[in-house]
């Protein structure tokens, strides 16, 4: 029986679990290791070779004659609004199609999955138009919702909203992980039909609730601490400051709390501040950048996890932490209410409301036994929905379905 053959195109995709994390990467070595033919093709300019049994190809670096041909043949295929972007925009994405196109074409692929709407998902476009193959699209944030207030979406502007809508239109299945996506996409795509939603999923056996972190409370030096935990990026839509913010009020009332913050970003040091700024910098852990094998035993050493996010697609990090049996408090945007019943595994508060966090925090310290059960209760929601084996299962059905039709 032939092998389902797929041309995977995702410009960040990693080559192993030591590069930075990336659900894209779970979600492919699983997808090899049930027997598919994964190509991935990659913005990098690389040469091809292979991993985990994953085909990796890149881009070249130079531009020839025969992407300004491509693009040429694919004009059509570009919204009007498009052309306002620089030429050589224009042109990489004519490039990076034609370099999809030709390893489809050299290696005889039957599908092609495009992560993210913009500018995967384009490049996919007109790698379909240019091939003949069906076309999978999955959005994952950025490229389908839009935050106006920290300027998160790059719908908000109006060129690349255009070729959203066009890739939506032209895809033959769109895969969203959450409601908020999934709605999001059914108000752009005029076949209804077409959008799946997918929830995305976490490995239950490395992030489990059996894990030991002791020696990592050790090396922090918070062993008889409680601990709150955050795993977040420190950019503006992950509200890390109003997590800060409610620091101070559970400090004021608790002295044996800490909090660990992982994560970089360029507001990091805003954030550092911040802390020293409202008396409470010894009492917050800021790790920066952390492993990728390492984030399952952060999420053990904690007794609370906050995701304080002002927008937040699915959110992946609400599943890791459940998985590990722990309670999470996170605000009630995206895909975090898909995943938190409310006073069931967890919290949900408005977004940038420091003080209910603040007065969650502090009813979780005072009741350990009830998070206990709570936390116990998300482990059991994520084995039943939020396991990525269902998601890979459910994508493999999509890509039989299009083969068949």
């Amino acid at each position: 029986m032939e092998k389902l053959s797929v041309a995977l195109i995702s410009g960040l995709i990693p080559k192993n679990i030591f590069d930075p994390y990336s659900f894209v990467f779970d979600e492919a070595i699983r997808l090899a290791k049930r027997g598919l033919d994964i190509h991935a093709i990659r913005t990098f300019t690389e040469i091809e070779s292979s991993s985990f049994d994953i085909h990796y190809y890149g881009i070249h670096s130079s531009f020839g004659l025969s992407y300004v041909s491509f693009f040429v043949k694919h004009w059509g295929s570009f919204p009007r609004a498009s052309f306002l972007l620089p030429p050589w925009q224009l042109l990489y994405l004519s490039k990076y199609a034609q370099t999809v196109s030709n390893v489809i074409h050299k290696n005889s692929l039957q599908i092609i999955h495009a992560h993210f709407a913009y500018p995967e998902g384009f490049v996919g476009l007109l790698a379909k138009r240019e091939m003949r193959r069906p076309l999978v699209v999955t959005v994952h944030g950025t490229d389908i919702l839009v935050e106006p207030s920290i300027g998160y979406g790059v719908r908000l502007n109006k060129k690349y909203d255009a070729m959203v809508r066009s890739v939506l239109e032209g895809a033959d299945c769109i895969i969203a992980a959450s409601n908020a996506t999934y709605d999001e996409a059914l108000r752009i795509a005029t076949d209804a039909k077409k959008v799946r939603l997918i929830p995305n999923g976490v490995d239950t056996s490395r992030f489990n609730e059996s894990l030991d972190a002791s020696d990592l409370r050790r090396q922090l030096g918070i062993e008889n601490q409680f601990v709150v935990f955050s795993l977040r990026a420190h950019e503006p839509k992950y509200g890390l400051e109003y997590l800060i913010r409610a620091a101070q009020i559970v400090i004021n009332h608790r002295l044996n709390v800490v909090f660990v913050i992982a994560g970089d970003g360029f507001l990091r040091q805003y954030h550092e501040k911040l802390a020293e700024e409202l008396g409470i910098r010894k009492n917050i852990i800021f790790t920066g950048k952390i492993a990728s094998e390492d984030v399952p035993f952060y999420y053990a050493l904690s007794d609370l996890v906050v995701v304080p996010s002002l927008q937040e697609a699915f959110g992946l990090v609400v599943s890791e932490a459940m998985a590990c049996g722990k309670v999470v408090i996170g605000s009630n945007v995206g895909g975090i209410c898909d995943q938190i019943i409310d006073g069931y595994n967890g919290f949900l508060v408005e977004p940038r409301n420091f003080e209910k966090i603040a007065e969650k925090i502090l009813w979780a310290i005072s009741n350990s036994e009830e998070l206990k059960e709570m936390g116990m209760a998300g482990r059991r929601i994520v084995e039943q929905k939020f396991n990525i084996e269902r998601r890979v299962d459910a994508i493999i059905e999509i890509y039989n379905d299009l083969i068949g039709k």
